[in-house]
């Protein structure tokens, strides 16, 4: 149950990828006073926690109402987790993320679409809602973990970055943004077997003979 835990905490942290998605932030609240700055990292978190505890306890209740097999979403979610591990070991940055960072205008709008969708974005979605339908009870415990650590992950790179950001290198960015992301791919993987492995062991059961 604690290696559960744990898996659960680094894949959801990976994904959110606080480390590479503070600078971002950074460059966003810099118009605004230090005050202002920090209550935005609040705002932040607490949009964030909102938005994932309600795909924790509905997620299952979605794909249910669109006729998607849960097998079938694991294996979906670990492709798409896996491919955004990949882009983070190539150190590239989608054009949104580039896009958002550059325009004026938009350097105020830290709930949207900062935390949704660049921290909370896709992949981020699947895997806590991946996690729900894996829980054991009515309340899923395991992706309730894993949205806290995210949080508390998240707000401590915001305020870090607010503090510290001017003395941290690019270059140590792109090196630890690499690193987590292959532990994304390596947990993308085992979710696409997963869910694979499951959803053609479903499919070959009706033809097996007794």
């Amino acid at each position: 149950m604690r290696s559960e835990i744990l898996q659960a905490i680094v894949t959801t942290v990976a994904i959110m990828n606080p480390f590479g998605t503070a600078p971002i932030f950074q460059n966003m609240v810099s118009p605004l006073t230090p005050a202002r700055q920090r209550a935005a990292a609040v705002s932040v978190c607490l949009f964030i926690a909102v938005v994932l505890v309600g795909v924790a306890f509905a997620g299952g209740f979605v794909l249910s109402l669109f006729g998607i097999s849960i097998d079938a979403f694991k294996a979906a979610g670990g492709v798409l987790i896996g491919l955004m591990g990949f882009e983070m070991v190539r150190g590239s940055k989608s054009q949104e993320h580039e896009r958002l960072a550059d325009e004026e205008e938009i350097r105020e709008h830290v709930l949207v679409p900062f935390a949704m969708p660049i921290v909370v974005g896709p992949g981020t979605i699947a895997t806590i809602v991946t996690l729900s339908l894996n829980a054991r009870g009515p309340v899923p415990w395991t992706a309730l973990a894993a949205v806290a650590a995210g949080v508390l992950v998240t707000g401590a790179c915001l305020f870090g970055i607010l503090l510290f950001g001017r003395y941290l290198s690019k270059g140590a960015q792109r090196i630890f943004t690499r690193f987590l992301g292959l532990i994304l791919m390596a947990m993308g993987m085992q979710f696409l077997l997963a869910g694979a492995g499951a959803v053609m062991q479903g499919a070959g059961a009706p033809g097996i003979a007794p």
